[in-house]
């Protein structure tokens, strides 16, 4: 028999002329289960619009598309892309979050799951609300002497938000989030239960509810799956890498008829274990079937000499890639050694007037760092130089609430009749509500100042309900005349540090923030200057612009800068034990710390700038001796040709 072959539809003139080789052979080729691994700069967003509006010009209706991205801005930008691209208005096409699209499923087959079609969903705040009510019912049938040993409302969402994400056992996400944690398991699960129970009451599901109650509908109708999974002849996902297991598991249910599953990502920036995403999940997919690559490798965003490093500071365990150069040369990396951070403020401080005086915009240069506490110093130095600045990693280091906890400590020994920082203070303590913190402070009003009739008011309001013995002790120890580092030091060991514990889910990284306004006060031989110089930094904006709208230099830890792009790029204390982090190196997590560093790294344009301490750590100094700090160090991962290394130091 004589055999006729259909040609294949050719590709449209606008994709043709659009892509590169790479980018084309991806968006033309890409069918069944397909990896495609995007490196930095490659145009991962174009390959994603392109292959949707492919589809639409070969004849695929939007209806049967899935698109799943990571925010809502991803997939609107996608959509809007495409349908200019494509000319198609892309009508009925389902596109958005995981969360999104899970919401979409659950509302459409709710009687299969036996909820509500109505249900409200519940923000992170609403959530945690809930749980704060559940906690308190528990505290009010234990006994309020219980309050002190639980977890607050923050840390138990984190805690139960874990274990969903990453599959795992209550017990297991405990160990995880704090050890310490154990001897009060039954409680920690009772309230999850007791939240459980008021959802459903309430008809109402949190984030992680969605995910968890759309996979249990695909799990246990078959006939829902059958209906869906026809439906999406071609589900594409962006940011793969960032994907839990409970999300990959959606993917490979409702890709199982059509076997249609494009996923894009790359590896080797995956930094979110710590809410639940799986790097795994790539090679996972990756080793699934007959799983085709593709690799867009050409990078349009740094220079060659920029590309180079990057390229030598790869991950170790991720897919192999080589990134390729396209635009004309620039100037070399720099690694700068400064003797400590407030050196390396100087540096960056300075290096920045340079660059805006030689025309780059201050919204084009970025500062990067592994931990916010590592910042401090150069806000500090740039409120001096008056270098306007936008923080992307969260408060103003002063405008913390944990730093101005233990600042309203000093300010009551140096200023008594300071009633705003009394009430700060004393609504720390468990049983001391807003009304009781007002009395209280009534109270301390008749005490002019004077330190020994304070602490005896206070000790006539301790009772078994309001527990104020710990700042009866600081008080009776700490006085105005004290250098501020030993004030800080008194309540952070006497009190404040256990407050973290049962407070913050990220009680870690705020007492190394403690610890660095520590650092900082242990220049100040008194209160008052201390407070002053502080107060002179707190540069806070009465109303704030719209960020895009800012011309001002960015400060950010490297996970807010994911996804960002700067013509100048700094990224400071890149040290051992500071970047890459002490607490991931002893817990055996450097893998991470070697994909932060490398999407710090791939953030630059034009300069880069690597800053590192002489002493192989950011503060050399601790009291009267010299620490030095070694361990595993990213700077001697990079070939001495590919850098500039400096020696920074004072002209005298």
């Amino acid at each position: 028999m004589k055999k006729y072959r259909l040609k294949p539809n050719p590709v449209p003139e606008f994709i043709n002329n659009s892509l590169d080789l790479e980018q084309l052979d991806a968006v033309v080729n890409s069918v069944g289960r397909t990896l495609i691994v995007a490196g930095p700069g490659s145009g991962k967003t174009r390959v994603i619009t392109y292959k949707i509006a492919y589809l639409v010009s070969s004849g695929i209706k939007p209806e049967n598309i899935l698109l799943v991205t990571f925010t809502r801005a991803a997939s609107h930008e996608m959509i809007e892309r495409a349908r200019r691209v494509s000319g198609s208005d892309l009508k009925g096409m389902l596109a958005g979050t995981f969360h999104h699209v899970c919401n979409h499923f659950l509302r459409k087959y709710s009687k299969r799951v036996d909820i509500d079609a109505n249900f409200t969903i519940l923000d992170r705040e609403d959530a945690k609300d809930l749980i704060k009510h559940c906690r308190a019912q528990l505290i009010e049938e234990l006994g309020k002497k219980n309050s002190s040993i639980l977890p607050s409302a923050g840390v138990l969402q984190s805690i139960y938000s874990y274990a969903v994400n990453c599959g795992l056992s209550l017990r297991e996400a405990i160990v995880h989030q704090n050890k310490k944690f154990l001897g009060i398991e039954e409680h920690i699960e009772e309230i999850w239960k007791r939240y459980t129970v008021l959802k459903l009451e309430n008809n109402s599901m949190d984030y992680d509810d969605l995910l968890v109650k759309a996979l249990q509908l695909f799990e246990n109708n078959s006939e829902v799956l059958e209906i869906e999974s026809t439906r999406f002849r071609w589900i594409l996902v962006d940011e793969f890498q960032d994907t839990n297991i409970l999300q990959y598991r959606l993917l490979e249910l409702l890709s199982n008829v059509h076997g249609n599953l494009i996923v894009v990502g790359d590896d080797a920036q995956s930094i979110y274990s710590f809410r639940g995403a799986r790097f795994e999940n790539v090679f996972d997919f990756l080793n699934k079937g007959d799983t085709k690559v593709f690799k867009i490798q050409t990078n349009y965003r740094s220079t060659p000499e920029i590309v180079k490093l990057i390229n030598n500071i790869v991950p170790t365990n991720s897919v192999e890639k080589n990134l390729k150069a396209v635009r004309t040369s620039g100037p070399l990396p720099v690694v700068a050694e400064t003797w400590d951070n407030m050196e390396e403020a100087n540096f960056v401080a300075q290096k920045i007037e340079e660059h805006i005086n030689d025309g780059i915009s201050p919204e084009r240069i970025a500062v990067l760092y592994r931990s916010h506490y590592h910042s401090l110093e150069l806000q500090m130095e740039l409120d001096r130089r008056k270098i306007d600045y936008i923080l992307f990693s969260g408060p103003k280091f002063v405008e913390t609430a944990h730093v101005k906890d233990i600042i309203s400590f000093l300010k009551v020994l140096i200023n008594p009749s300071d009633q705003l920082s009394w009430g700060r203070v004393l609504r720390l303590f468990p049983g001391v509500g807003i009304s009781t913190s007002l009395k209280i402070i009534d109270s301390l009003r008749t005490c002019m100042g004077d330190q020994k009739r304070i602490i005896e008011k206070l000790k006539a309001f301790s009772t078994s309900r309001i527990k104020l013995e710990h700042l009866i002790d600081i008080l009776s120890s700490a006085d105005a005349e004290l250098q501020p580092a030993n004030v800080i030091q008194l309540v952070h060991n006497n009190f404040y540090e256990n407050y973290l514990d049962e407070k913050y889910p990220d009680a870690r990284e705020r007492k190394l923030d403690i610890e660095r306004l520590e650092e900082i006060a242990e220049r100040y031989s008194g209160i008052s200057e201390f407070l002053e110089d502080l107060a002179v930094s707190e540069k806070v904006d009465i109303e704030r612009e719209r960020v895009e709208k800012e011309s001002k230099v960015v400060l950010s830890t490297v996970h807010q800068a994911k996804g960002l792009e700067w013509d100048v790029v700094f990224v400071i204390a890149v040290n051992p034990g500071d970047f890459p982090s002490y607490f991931a190196v002893n817990e055996g997590n450097i893998d991470e710390e070697e994909r932060v560093f490398y999407v710090a790294i791939t953030r630059a344009r034009d300069y880069l700038y690597l800053v590192r301490q002489k002493g192989g750590r950011s503060r050399p100094m601790m009291g009267n001796r010299y620490v030095f700090r070694s361990g595993y160090d990213f700077i001697t991962r990079i070939p001495e040709d590919a850098v500039e290394f400096w020696d920074v130091g004072w002209d005298l």
